[in-house]
């Protein structure tokens, strides 16, 4: 069954977390933010929590609907959520890339590349957006229906 309250709650993390990269973290030079280990760790968690949670909701609705669960990797829980039109084909290869960079600040901490944090606040952070918007859409066509 789908749990729109948990699904909201993830949304709301997503787009707090985006507004503090926007507004703390996407102003600072890259040297500021490469240099400085706290701006820069903190700037990951960012966005780490940010790319779980957009993890969280497609691994939720793929559960209450019983989708195709037949993974490899985790990032492949958005290509059953473009086979159902949640979002479109070329934004699940999208949200695959920035699910690689989120394994890459769990699983490979130790060889994260500081530029492309950088890079992913400056250029990526609109795709974590557009995520939330993509799932506001089927939320809402999920509540109008009988």
């Amino acid at each position: 069954m789908l749990d729109s309250y948990r699904i909201r709650t993830r949304l709301k993390e997503i787009n707090k977390r985006v507004r503090i990269l926007n507004e703390k973290f996407k102003p600072l030079s890259e040297e500021k933010l490469t240099k400085d280990e706290i701006l820069n760790t903190s700037a990951e968690r960012n966005l780490q929590i940010a790319v779980q949670a957009c993890i969280d909701i497609a691994n939720h609705i793929v559960a209450a609907f019983a989708l195709d669960r037949a993974f490899r990797e985790t990032a492949e829980v958005f290509d059953s959520l473009a086979q159902e039109k949640i979002i479109p084909d070329d934004f699940a290869n999208t949200m695959i890339k920035i699910t690689a960079y989120r394994n890459v600040l769990v699983h490979g901490y130790l060889d994260v590349n500081r530029r492309i944090t950088y890079e992913n606040i400056q250029k990526h952070l609109s795709d974590l957006t557009k995520f939330a918007q993509y799932i506001e859409k089927f939320l809402e066509k999920k509540s109008k229906k009988p």
